[in-house]
């Protein structure tokens, strides 16, 4: 078997199951990376046994993110008017997002499921793969420094009723 079948064969195995969710469970520290002590940093879980990147963010259906990016839209420009373009609103909504919670990364990625699968709705995960749909905002490349912080991570859970999470890669073959 060569060494590209059996990473595919491993990564569609790759479901971490509940019994790690300690390990995989969302934790601050105190940031070391400023002077402001109310800053806290993302604790990384452990790394990933399949070798993928981790990312911290929340699963999301692309109708939350079409009413964030209206939503943040009209609270960056508040005089101007949404374009009546919806691939406008579609390619603009990461960026919007970004700019009025002021993120340092705001992407959408594919992911599996790391610890507890109870809070994501069954339209953010693909039926075939098991992939969910993520709204990123810190990969374990990513320096502590430009982590989000507490407020910007509770604000997204407000709005999306949902916390977020680990979740380990799953990039396209």
């Amino acid at each position: 078997m060569s060494t590209t079948s059996q990473l595919e064969q491993s990564l569609r195995k790759l479901q971490i199951s509940d019994s790690q969710e300690k390990s995989t469970a969302v934790q601050w520290v105190p940031s070391k990376y400023g002077s402001d002590v109310s800053q806290y940093i993302l604790v990384r879980p452990p790394q990933a046994p399949c070798g993928n990147r981790q990312l911290f963010g929340f699963p999301i259906i692309r109708e939350e993110l079409w009413n964030m990016g209206t939503f943040a839209f009209h609270q960056i420009k508040p005089n101007e008017t949404l374009p009546d373009d919806h691939f406008f609103i579609v390619m603009n909504s990461l960026s919007f997002v970004r700019v009025y919670l002021n993120l340092r990364i705001c992407t959408l990625a594919h992911g599996k499921v790391v610890g507890d699968s109870k809070n994501i709705p069954p339209e953010c995960v693909c039926p075939l793969t098991g992939d969910v749909v993520l709204l990123v905002l810190w990969r374990e490349t990513e320096s502590g420094a430009a982590c989000p912080t507490q407020r910007q991570v509770q604000c997204l859970e407000m709005k999306l009723k949902r916390p977020p999470g680990w979740w380990v890669e799953h990039p396209p073959f």
